[in-house]
């Protein structure tokens, strides 16, 4: 492992993004809640051609499954980036868990950048644009470091302490002149 200049965890904190799945879930859960609630409580076929109640139970059962599972997964997520005297290194657990390496020799030119996330990535996460602004790893905000690689293709990664990122790519980018 080479010397590390800069290293950054960002995770999924955003509030809204919490409350969208709770009210999704609650809408896919209700009816079906409602419908075994009817039929196995009350004793009272629900809608004109009812399920079985073991099929509303597997169903619930399902739904509530996948939204502990997506709860888990926002939580779990994180992108973590780091800068090191021989490259930058990111992951972005549960989908990227080993650190993927770009060498400081890949890199043609590098900047830390306001942009829109929604206009350039169409979201924040793992994102690839179909224009020509490339590929962004990115969990809130709107600065990332852009990096340009000497084979043409284009990197974002998002950051919340741009002015570190930067001095910190400064440092590793800087030729050896010591001899």
């Amino acid at each position: 492992m080479g010397k590390i200049y800069f290293t950054e965890e960002q995770r999924f904190s955003n509030f809204w993004l919490y409350v969208f799945v709770i009210i999704v879930f609650t809408i896919a859960i209700a009816p079906t809640a409602t419908a075994l609630y009817s039929q196995i409580i009350l004793g009272i076929p629900y809608g004109e051609e009812p399920s079985s109640d073991e099929a509303l139970l597997v169903l619930l059962v399902i739904l509530l499954v996948m939204f502990v599972f997506t709860l888990l997964l926002f939580h779990k997520m994180k992108m973590v980036t780091e800068v090191r005297n021989d490259g930058v290194f990111y992951r972005y657990p549960p989908f990227i868990l080993k650190f993927k390496q770009i060498r400081k020799e890949e890199i043609e030119k590098y900047k830390v950048r306001k942009y829109s996330p929604i206009k350039e990535y169409s979201g924040w996460g793992i994102r690839y644009s179909w224009g020509k602004s490339g590929r962004a790893y990115n969990v809130k905000g709107n600065i990332g470091l852009q990096l340009y690689l000497v084979d043409g293709k284009k990197i974002l990664l998002g950051t919340q302490r741009g002015d570190a990122l930067q001095r910190a790519m400064d440092k590793m980018m800087v030729k050896e002149t010591n001899g």
